[in-house]
């Protein structure tokens, strides 16, 4: 949205701060957007056998946590500074896990220390020529192996096309990411983001290398067609990850409404990556411990007066080696999965596991006035590990999510869901369950 222009307000500040040749206030001002979001998210956990806590450490699950308050901000600027050139800066807030008591027992507290950082800080060139912009700087990733809303950041340059209707063309290259380990101490020590596999506690502490201190480059070609008896999305996405893995990924979406009220929607996706050497014996002692990762996914949607219907399944890992098949938690394939936290137990993350996983879910809800929707997932499965290799991630697993949400306003939504999951370990003595609770509210703007 565009800034109010504060004239009086502008005014005073100018004729007490100006200096020779210095910018009026109101004039600086006028052209620039603000955008952004405020996030606030209460998680609390409860693992049924604490100690065997490590069932579910994955990086980027809710976990043991227990009366965990959570505060995100993010204000972004966007100001023209020239013709065809825009700078944007966009500052972030995020006061971690507060809670009552950590994992341990012990009180952590109320933070009112951490500051605003600067996430995002990049240059944009628009050619409207050519229909194409070229960004340098500090940005999001935004590929279908990372999230959006607060996704993984690199350093370095993209080039996005629209030339051809429907169309979006892409290129981009980075060269070190904010990826960062709590559990080994020097693994992307400048980074703040957390949900990679360097907080895999199985494996990080045994890691010959960072993958996160190699560059990125890639191309992608994302379309939207109108085929008159449906539409079709589409996604292609090529990376290499340098001494790592060369990763490949497709997308379709198709959509069709049968007599204005039924709508049906399928989704099918493909993940997959051919790692290189250096990946292949990441784990210290373990030759060949790593191996290439496919994932594949497909979910089928009714959506009739209110009521929507949706059955689908996935597939992905292997069950003696290393793979993965994001590079940041769940990626962007959040229409291919079901569920919340069955991702982040043993043999089952995303991120880079051991474990074959198959899993099929079926989800339901009831949307009231376009506004309120009450729903549960149902995802049942499990894990495969040759010889239940590491002990704890082979076994049948099930996950059952309630789900309250509540859209306020096209800016104000609010969540909320409750998840079980029962692991049925292959060895007994590693049964286990957990209870997770997410209350959430987010204003966009």
């Amino acid at each position: 949205m565009k800034l109010v222009k504060l004239s009086l307000v502008a005014a005073l500040a100018a004729g007490a701060f100006s200096v020779a040749n210095a910018t009026p206030l109101d004039e600086a001002i006028k052209d620039v957007d603000l955008s952004g979001a405020l996030r606030y998210r209460y998680n609390n956990g409860r693992v049924v056998e604490h100690n065997r806590d490590n069932l579910f450490n994955g990086p980027g699950g809710i976990g043991n946590s227990k009366q965990a308050h959570q505060f995100v901000g993010k204000l972004g600027f966007q100001a023209a500074i020239a013709d065809n050139f825009k700078a944007f800066v966009e500052l972030y807030y995020n006061a971690g896990q507060e809670s009552g008591f950590a994992s341990n027992g012990s009180e952590i507290g109320t933070d009112t220390n951490t500051g605003f950082n600067v996430r995002q800080y990049y240059l944009t060139y628009t050619a409207d020529a050519v229909d194409t912009s070229v960004l340098l700087g500090k940005m999001q990733v935004e590929s279908i192996w990372t999230t959006n809303f607060l996704g993984l950041v690199g350093t370095g340059a993209k080039i996005l096309n629209t030339s051809l209707e429907g169309t979006i063309l892409a290129a981009y290259a980075f060269d070190n990411f904010d990826a960062n380990s709590n559990v080994r101490a020097g693994f992307g020590a400048n980074g703040v983001e957390g949900d990679t596999i360097l907080n895999n506690n199985r494996f990080v502490n045994s890691m010959t290398y960072n993958p996160y201190s190699n560059n990125l480059y890639g191309v992608a070609g994302i379309g939207s067609y109108d085929l008159g008896f449906g539409q079709l999305n589409s996604q292609l996405w090529l990376a290499y990850l340098t001494d790592t893995a060369f990763l490949y990924a497709i997308d379709l979406g198709f959509k069709t409404t049968f007599a204005n009220d039924l709508v049906w929607k399928l989704n099918l996706g493909y993940l997959g990556n051919a790692v290189e050497n250096d990946f292949e014996d990441i784990v210290v002692g373990m030759p060949g411990a790593a191996t290439n990762g496919n994932f594949v996914g497909l979910n089928g949607t009714l959506e009739y007066m209110g009521f929507d219907a949706s059955l689908g399944g996935f597939y992905y890992g292997d069950k003696d080696q290393l793979s993965l098949t994001t590079l940041e938690d769940n990626g962007n394939i959040g229409h291919l999965l079901a569920g919340q936290e069955i991702y982040y137990t043993d043999g089952s993350n995303l991120t880079g596991d051991i474990g074959q996983n198959t899993f099929g879910f079926i989800k339901a809800g009831y949307t009231f006035n376009e506004v309120l929707r009450l729903g549960v997932d149902l995802v049942y499965g499990g894990t495969k590990i040759e010889n239940n290799a590491l002990g704890s991630g082979a076994g049948d697993k099930f996950e059952v999510v309630a789900r309250v949400n509540y859209k306020y306003s096209p800016k104000l939504d609010f969540q909320a869901w409750y998840s079980y999951v029962d692991i049925d370990a292959q060895t007994k003595a590693n049964d286990n369950s957990k209870n997770s609770v997410r209350l959430q509210a987010l204003y966009k703007f």
